[in-house]
């Protein structure tokens, strides 16, 4: 069993056994020539291990409780909307206190929507803490809910550290071939049957990787299946075999080189891994809002298509949540119910930067959704095209482009 140079106490997952659904993918197109990478390929079975039972989503046992939920009157409490005592706001990609209890170009998922309920624009603070505390208690994000608001607070302060200031990238690499790397990630994720927290988590190591290791368009593929296996060390219960791992790239590198550059990037980003990925964020809004599923797996498809965006590298987790959500119900118009339309205005107390910033997130979403079936890089398109995901990416409202944009104008 070959050692991993990093949490080796942890059990390994053998790849050389065949899904059952999908061969391996062990090409990279763009490097390694034109490779239907969905075609099965021949593997030895002379290695078996038990299975990884794929987990089940973790909202999907959650929603459907808060569908028949009513929005609680909460305790009173002299609270803000905000990360502490005082309230806070987005300035220039970071989060800094705002003057005077003014907060500049607030951000809400629906902006101005609580101005038609009065009465609930003054028990926001309170209800938007209880609702909080609720969803990250029900959605395993929080084991007591005696600390879930301070876990939340943590949350808006922690998805600002490591921003990224532009979206260029190295002189080397461009948007396009970022975006196969991503894809085949997307791919190689599915395969491996991780958790969708370590993909995100996988695409932001690699967005800073590009930007603090000197890498080269040779060992690009060798970056991306590092950040992918760091990714899984922090998120994973079960691990890949570094052997696995090469036969994967078709072992177009050793053992030796794969662990050399998981040691460069580890010394690169100076060893810090954390992360709140817009997942967790989107999953909250959603509770909070009483989304129903298919909302849900909409909006998880358009925020996954913002990992092969390049321009949304600039973007905070939150923005990207409320994007992809509001998004979503524009293209499903799903009629809401009066108790519903409170919920989303609830939801929408949550600040996350200026209107401006959430219109233009949602229009490069739109754009993503509109191509993703013609592009080469439709990994993403493919895996929410299945019942599980009740088919979102197939549905009709993607694909006039000219009415997404104009959803976001």
């Amino acid at each position: 069993m070959a050692r991993t140079s990093f949490y080796d106490s942890k059990p390994l997952l053998d790849l050389h056994k065949a899904d059952e659904r999908r061969g391996l993918i062990r090409t990279l197109p763009t490097v390694f020539g034109p490779t239907d990478c969905w075609q099965p390929v021949a593997v030895s079975e002379s290695r078996l291990v038990p299975a990884k039972r794929e987990p089940e989503p973790r909202w999907a046992s959650v929603l459907p409780s808060l569908y028949t939920d009513r929005i609680l009157s909460a305790k009173m409490n002299s609270i803000f909307v905000g990360f502490s005592d005082e309230v806070w706001t987005y300035s220039s990609g970071s989060i800094s206190p705002a003057k005077d209890g003014f907060l500049e170009e607030p951000l809400r998922l629906y902006p101005r929507s609580l101005q038609r309920f009065p009465g609930l624009q003054a028990l926001v603070p309170s209800l938007l803490r209880h609702e909080v505390e609720i969803a990250l208690e029900k959605l395993d994000l929080a084991w007591d809910r005696t600390f879930a608001w301070e876990m939340f607070l943590d949350m808006m302060r922690s998805q600002t550290w490591h921003t990224l200031p532009n979206a260029e990238l190295p002189r080397h690499f461009t948007d396009a071939t970022r975006a196969v790397l991503v894809d085949w990630l997307v791919q190689v994720h599915e395969l491996m049957h991780f958790e969708e927290e370590t993909l995100y988590l996988a695409i932001h190591l690699l967005n800073r990787s590009l930007r603090q290791v000197k890498v080269t368009t040779a060992t690009l593929q060798l970056l991306g299946i590092v950040c992918l296996f760091l990714a899984a060390k922090k998120e994973e219960c079960l691990l890949p075999e570094v052997s696995g791992l090469c036969y994967l790239m078709d072992h177009a590198y050793t053992k030796h080189q794969l662990l050399r550059m998981e040691r460069k990037v580890l010394t690169g980003l100076k060893f810090n891994l954390s992360y709140c990925p817009p997942l967790h964020f989107l999953l909250l809004l959603a509770s909070i809002s009483r989304c129903s599923a298919q909302m849900v797996w909409m909006a998880r498809y358009l925020l996954e298509l913002s990992l092969l965006e390049g321009r949304c590298v600039v973007f905070l987790p939150m923005q990207l949540a409320g994007a992809a959500l509001c998004l979503a119900r524009q293209v499903l118009q799903e009629p809401l119910t009066p108790e519903g339309e409170a919920a989303w205005c609830l939801a929408s107390g949550i600040h996350a930067g200026s209107e401006t910033v959430l219109l233009r997130i949602m229009q490069i979403l739109a754009a993503a959704a509109a191509k993703a079936l013609a592009q080469e890089t439709c990994a993403t398109f493919i895996k929410f095209s299945s019942p599980e995901t009740m088919h979102v990416s197939r549905h009709p409202g993607l694909k006039n482009t000219a009415a997404l944009l104009g959803m976001c104008t």
